[in-house]
């Protein structure tokens, strides 16, 4: 019974903080952040080039939209038949579903795996990184990665390999970091080795991550005639030869001195990553691959990019979270939280004068 509530609890906080910042922002508003539109693209047009350039009239290059894989596109399109055809309605709700099973399963996995108030570390998932609150309000892909990033781990954390396999092929059609899943495991079985001398064969079913890669990729040589489009879709892969690339402004993703904040999600981010990896399990090979990887991204958005750690950091900090001052100070912030989402989602939107093509025909 007390789990029940507790899921209760997780959908309901999910569901009304959504429902307060659509509330608060508008929905055209809502339909307009990036990068929903441009998902919306993929799902009409299945990265065609003469669909894209009759239907829409953005100013990109039409090799663009590889950089945009296609599990989230191709939900928004199966869902888009239950909100009339239109496409960035049924993303926001992929989200939100994608956000309410998320926030389930996270609880439930810290429930299996003994981490100290899984309740709260749920709820803390869902408000307490700068960018989450935004993200999961809008049509975005990041909570579908995050669940299919955190159902991989915890397949095979469980020894469930292929399903652990599965799902981690699902997270690389979601977004290109999924792959960094592959490189954990494969860190997981060198410590293995090197501490029993054997080698875990039964893991083989992990090699779905990297073929579900290829075969995105042979899927982009049948729609657009180029296997490597993903590396051809223009300046949309940040990663540096050199760390901390982040903190030269001239970078052209970058563009800003006012960086304070990287700085702390570097903090806090390696402090739960180094504590997750002393409880000796596959999240914290992911999260020091992950973060590992983040020191090289040049954005100023590492907020973002950075989320998918963010389960990892919860479960190196779940012990500090469960600390009674560190979850008032937690909540105390939902607040200012409230107020950083509702400015961000204000600012981030692009102009469409069109809203046709967003509507898929019933025919």
């Amino acid at each position: 019974m007390a789990k029940i509530k507790d899921l209760a609890i997780i959908s309901a906080v999910t569901l009304f903080s959504t429902f307060i910042v659509w509330g608060f922002t508008g929905i055209d508003v809502i339909r307009r952040n990036f990068d929903g539109p441009y998902f919306a693209v993929v799902a009409n047009s299945w990265y065609s080039f003469d669909r894209i350039r009759l239907a829409f009239s953005f100013p990109l290059p039409l090799e663009y939209y590889a950089a945009h894989f296609p599990l989230y596109p191709a939900l928004m399109r199966l869902a888009a038949p239950v909100f009339s055809g239109k496409l960035l309605d049924a993303g926001m709700a992929v989200t939100l579903l994608s956000t309410l099973i998320s926030a389930i399963v996270l609880y439930l996995i810290a429930h299996r795996l003994k981490w100290p108030q899984p309740l709260f570390v749920s709820l803390v998932w869902l408000f307490m990184w700068p960018r989450i609150w935004a993200v999961r309000s809008i049509a975005s892909p990041e909570t579908l990665f995050i669940l299919a990033i955190i159902g991989s781990l915890f397949f095979f954390e469980t020894k469930r390999y292929w399903l652990a396999g599965v799902a981690g092929a699902l997270a690389t059609l979601t977004k290109s970091p999924g792959v960094i899943l592959f490189a954990a495991y494969g860190l997981w079985s060198i410590d293995q080795y090197i501490k029993t001398k054997k080698i875990n064969w039964q893991i083989y079913p992990v090699l779905l991550i990297p073929l579900a890669l290829v075969a995105l990729f042979g899927f982009y040589f049948r729609q657009t005639g180029d296997f490597l489009a993903y590396f051809h879709s223009g300046d949309n892969i940040h990663l540096q030869l050199l760390p901390f690339k982040v903190f030269d402004s001239s970078q052209p993703w970058v563009g800003d001195f006012w960086l304070e904040d990287v700085l702390w999600i570097y903090l806090v981010g390696g402090i739960g990553v180094w504590r997750a990896l002393q409880k000796k399990s596959v999240f914290g090979w992911f999260g020091l691959v992950f973060y590992s990887t983040i020191l090289f991204v040049s954005h100023r958005d590492i907020s973002r990019y950075s989320l998918p750690l963010v389960p990892v950091v919860l479960f190196g900090l779940s012990e500090i979270l469960a600390k009674k001052e560190v979850r008032w100070g937690l909540m105390l912030l939902i607040i200012p939280s409230l107020f950083y989402t509702l400015n961000f989602l204000a600012h981030n939107t692009v102009a469409i004068s069109n809203w046709a093509p967003f509507v898929m025909s019933s025919r």
